[in-house]
């Protein structure tokens, strides 16, 4: 592993030698390079392009299984909106954990360009599944934003291996048009599902938090449960309140 001032150099002369501006995702590589241990920080490999991922093993004797956690597209793999604490914090409790960088999201909002992010995307988690199965049976898939909705149509049309269990943290599309087919790609998709909401969050998930729960039990979901979450996403207590949520569901489970 190269040294992390070694590594953010090389990323600043790549971008001065090619003229180019750095991406969203390079400058997070870049940050993350240098803030975190070296030895959380590795790359996978979907098709020819690398992308970084942040590893960290359980704390226990008995290892449960892997947690994947997958950032919405404006966080990267270290956000401080939950992932960070979540990441970390399930090691006491018997999981592996692997968070991913996803692509920077893409620039325009129409269908094409919601297409080809959703292909990327789908190529990375399937990467990082690979890598951990060799590992352990157990993978949940905590995912939020943007990308928690994208991996539900992903596991809805059967273009993704299923987890053993899915974590939605206020999933929703930016598009009222794209939004209006998410609730039936929740129910649609098999997975035990757990469906996080921000109290005072996004207001398209609120104006359809009712439907999915309507049309999961309209497509027979057998494992769907809701919660609401109170606090802004900034406070302790309320990160302390989802990673209870999370752990609580996956207790039922049996996990």
């Amino acid at each position: 592993m190269l040294p992390k001032s070694l590594v953010v150099l090389l990323l600043l002369s790549c971008c001065t030698a090619t003229s180019e501006p750095m991406s969203m995702e390079q400058w997070n590589q870049s940050d993350l390079s240098w803030q975190l241990p070296t030895d959380e920080i590795t790359e996978l490999l979907a098709g020819d392009q690398s992308f970084l991922a942040l590893k960290r093993a359980a704390f226990t004797a008995k290892v449960k299984g892997t947690i994947l956690f997958i950032p919405d597209w404006s966080q990267h793999a270290a956000s401080p909106k939950y992932l960070n604490l979540l990441r970390k914090e399930f090691n006491d409790y018997g999981w592996d954990t692997l968070a991913i960088a996803v692509p920077d999201a893409p620039f325009e909002d129409d269908i094409a360009a919601l297409d080809s992010y959703k292909m990327q995307l789908q190529q990375r988690v399937a990467a990082a599944m690979a890598s951990v199965q060799p590992e352990n049976n157990a993978i949940i898939v905590v995912a939020q934003g943007s990308s928690a909705a994208l991996l539900s149509q992903l596991y809805a049309d059967k273009k993704l291996q299923e987890p053993q269990s899915l974590i939605l943290l206020e999933a929703y599309l930016p598009l009222a048009e794209q939004q209006r087919s998410l609730p039936l790609a929740i129910a649609k998709q098999q997975v035990p599902t757990l469906d996080l909401m921000q109290e005072q969050g996004n207001r398209q998930v609120a104006a359809q938090w009712q439907l999915r729960k309507q049309l999961a039990r309209q497509q027979q979901k057998l494992l769907y449960r809701q919660r609401e979450i109170s606090g802004l996403s900034a406070q302790a207590e309320t990160q302390q309140r989802v990673l209870k949520e999370i752990y609580g569901w996956l207790s039922y489970q049996g996990y």
